[in-house]
């Protein structure tokens, strides 16, 4: 037979101690899981970076990181503005910070005075084909997942020779 004195809900992590200390049993809080509208992100503390293209129709990519210089989320891709091509060529929000906006606010980024252009996307992981026609629907914008390139596009150059410039955070 149990004969340990039940434990005190809704207490502190002090008080669970001590309950444990004289034997009295108390449940583990649950954690909120990752992927939840509960869970806590702090924009006050994230930075924003975007690092341009080298060419004129260059790879570009944006970059929210964390305080210790984890990026949470990163958007790469193209754009030609001689042919109005653009080409979404990675998309990255990591667990916690999914469903939080972050992937739309990048892209919406990189649809920014590119009205009348035609875009694409490379081959899209489980969570990319949930996402394209949740941000098609917001936009306007389809996202066929097609990887057209224009000769512009395909000149390559080097994709990292610039500096990333710290930027304010794209409006939500």
């Amino acid at each position: 037979m149990d004969n340990r004195t039940p434990a005190r809900t809704g207490v502190s992590l002090w008080a669970r101690l001590v309950d444990a200390f004289y034997g009295r049993h108390t449940p583990a809080v649950q954690a909120v899981p990752f992927n939840s509208p509960e869970w806590e992100v702090d924009p006050d503390t994230e930075t924003w970076w975007h690092l341009p293209p080298n060419t004129p129709a260059g790879m570009q990519e944006i970059r929210a990181c964390a305080p210790d210089g984890y990026d949470f989320a990163r958007l790469v891709w193209q754009a030609c503005e001689v042919c109005c091509l653009g080409l979404i060529v990675k998309i990255k929000v990591t667990g916690p910070w999914q469903r939080h906006g972050y992937g739309s606010r990048m892209v919406r980024f990189a649809l920014r005075d590119r009205e009348g252009y035609r875009w694409t996307t490379t081959p899209q992981s489980e969570d990319a084909r949930a996402f394209f026609p949740v941000i098609t629907k917001a936009t306007g914008v389809a996202f066929p997942r097609e990887h057209h390139l224009c000769g512009h596009m395909q000149a390559g150059g080097p994709r990292h020779s610039r500096p990333s410039q710290q930027l304010d955070p794209p409006p939500g």
